[in-house]
């Protein structure tokens, strides 16, 4: 059973992140918590007493939260009625990153859908990849035209015999258990800790799915260019879901360089499972 975590965006209307995480949930046979963040700001500065605009910013939040509040006896129905196990609908004020990095502990997967049209920063693909990073759980990133019915038939692993790969793989053991084909592209190269063990990719597979398929992948330099071959082979494949690994290096110096997440997540049509190396 699996606890999903999403962010919904609104609250007159189920948005397409908290529809594909019920969906997931129902899949997985475990639970939904949705939470709607209610931004924390002043009004535009103006003559009038500015102890009167803080009383009214706060009237104004505890409106929009007692408002959100109300909507938790419709989410659960709708969501038990798709199959999710004890739904949850939350609300709360501030920052979304700390809203979900707080409640992170108590859940197995992040579902996100970037938006870059949205002023959030939280909804751009950078900001969903900080979220992955920030709250630590492996994040299901949907593509912004989330289809009514999510399939994950052909499940693609990017694999480099990393930590953060090995990281990936398992926690995306559920949809690969469940896929009817499944294909890990190999990029390992030398190992680069060799007096730790060995990370056996071979041995997993046989544990869990012992029929995937592995086929060899140029590794690259871990940079944009290996991220769009990733992609390439990933589309070749026609697969549902792409599950890999975030930020192998210092996260910051990724974001300043490129990398592979930056490039995966700004150029994807496709679902990415991530999770970030530790």
């Amino acid at each position: 059973m699996h606890d999903v975590l999403v962010r919904a965006r609104t609250i007159d209307h189920w948005d397409a992140g908290v529809r594909a995480a019920a969906q997931v949930g129902a899949m997985l046979h475990g639970s939904v918590t949705a939470v709607h963040v209610v931004p924390v700001g002043l009004p535009p500065l103006s003559p009038y007493d500015p102890g009167m605009l803080v009383a009214a910013a706060a009237l104004e939040v505890a409106r929009e939260r007692h408002a959100c509040d109300g909507r938790a006896p419709a989410f659960d129905a709708w969501a038990t009625s798709l199959g999710v196990h004890g739904p949850a609908w939350l609300s709360c004020a501030g920052d979304a990153a700390r809203a979900l990095r707080y409640l992170a502990g108590s859940h197995d997967l992040l579902v996100a859908v970037p938006d870059r049209n949205s002023d959030d920063p939280w909804d751009a693909p950078s900001g969903v990849g900080r979220l992955a990073s920030l709250t630590g759980l492996p994040t299901l990133v949907l593509p912004a035209n989330v289809p009514d019915e999510l399939r994950f038939d052909t499940v693609v692993v990017a694999w480099n015999g990393s930590p953060g790969a090995a990281a990936a793989l398992h926690a995306g053991r559920p949809f690969v258990q469940r896929a009817t084909q499944v294909i890990v592209l190999d990029g390992a190269g030398d190992v680069v800790e060799p007096t730790l063990p060995t990370i056996d990719l071979h041995r997993w597979l046989a544990r869990h799915r012992a029929d995937a398929e592995i086929r060899p992948i140029a590794a690259g330099d871990g940079g944009e260019g290996t991220g769009a071959a990733l992609l390439h082979a990933t589309r070749t494949l026609k697969a549902d879901l792409l599950v890999m690994g975030a930020y192998g290096h210092a996260r910051l110096t990724e974001w300043a360089l490129g990398g592979v997440t930056r490039h995966v997540l700004n150029h994807a049509d496709m679902p990415l499972l991530l999770r970030h190396e530790r």
